[in-house]
């Protein structure tokens, strides 16, 4: 049983999961923060009868003491540059709580960790971060900027903080003007609230920056789609939904169901949702699709609806293959 964020309308995909953490390894390595006892050879060996000790065991280079905290990081580098974030945010957890970890390392931690995590928990690492940066007065680069306050929004936009989580990508953006990232984050609040006016100039502005990114494409389409114009909605859904190989596919197809349902096309919004789930599905889904446009008929703005929909997780079972 897979789960599909409903109307995956935000900034990225469900925290990925790692099937084994390395704990062994990590813990053998992060208790030697505490001091590492080198241990030598515990004598000459067995003597041979008229051959006298060996003189060049006392000769013998020393073994090289490794740095446990440097050896540490790299192995959290390693695994996140493999996707293995839980075990990552294990080994960098170990090393703040030992103290060894610098204000960057500590914005670098929540960076990862935020993929496996609450985002009350991000929200908390994140100010973590903040606080250490400003307390040692470490000087923030654009990129470092961006890191800590498009976190941060992420982590308040996740919890509901839609104001806080504003300022939090209008700080990106001051730092970092082409931030796709807090472009299309800003264009999805602007969108809750009502501006899809402006709204749109952002994600249009994210899409030209880049148009592979299909979450952008996907937001400027529901952009499209809560300000009434489900034609253009539709054209740019059925455009993102070609290739079957994105890990938004799921989502797209089901946004594009959504459309096609807004406009009164049940048959085809039933076709795009048999193409994504099994048919016992299709009427959960479709009783879903029924009870969002009723409150929107009802005067629920159709922009709350999506961006409360975003927030729903969708059961979704693994297709049955036909022979």
């Amino acid at each position: 049983m897979k789960s599909l964020r409903h109307f995956a309308a935000l900034l990225h995909l469900p925290p990925q999961r790692s099937a084994t953490l390395l704990l062994a390894a990590a813990s053998t390595l992060l208790s030697a923060c505490g001091g590492l006892t080198i241990r030598t050879e515990s004598g000459p060996g067995p003597a041979t009868r008229n051959t006298p000790p060996k003189a060049a065991a006392a000769s013998a280079p020393p073994r090289a003491v490794t740095d446990p905290v440097a050896d540490g990081l790299q192995l959290a580098r390693l695994m996140r540059d493999q996707g293995r974030y839980e075990g990552a945010t294990e080994i960098y957890a170990q090393l703040e709580q030992r103290g060894k970890l610098s204000p960057l390392e500590l914005l670098e931690y929540a960076s990862v960790a935020a993929r496996v995590q609450p985002a009350q928990d991000s929200l908390a690492l994140y100010g973590r971060a903040r606080r250490a940066m400003r307390e040692s007065a470490t000087p923030a680069t654009p990129d470092a900027t961006a890191t800590l306050c498009n976190g941060l929004g992420r982590a308040r936009m996740a919890l509901g903080q839609s104001d806080a989580a504003l300022s939090d990508f209008e700080c990106t953006l001051a730092a970092a003007p082409d931030n796709v990232v807090a472009l299309n984050a800003k264009g999805v609040l602007l969108d809750a609230k009502g501006a899809h006016d402006q709204a749109r100039v952002l994600l249009q502005q994210a899409n030209e920056l880049d148009p592979a990114d299909l979450r952008v494409l996907n937001n400027l389409a529901l952009s499209h789609l809560a300000s009434g114009d489900a034609v253009k909605a539709e054209q740019l859904l059925s455009q993102a939904t070609q290739s079957q190989q994105t890990p938004l596919w799921a989502s797209l197809q089901l946004n594009l169901a959504f459309a096609q349902w807004l406009q009164g096309q049940e048959t085809r919004a039933q076709q795009s949702l048999s193409a994504l789930m099994d048919e016992s599905q299709v009427h959960q889904a479709l009783s879903d699709f029924s009870q969002r446009r009723a409150r929107i008929q009802g005067g629920s703005p159709l922009a709350t609806e999506l961006l409360a929909a975003s927030r729903q997780w969708l059961p979704l079972r693994e297709k049955a293959s036909r022979d």
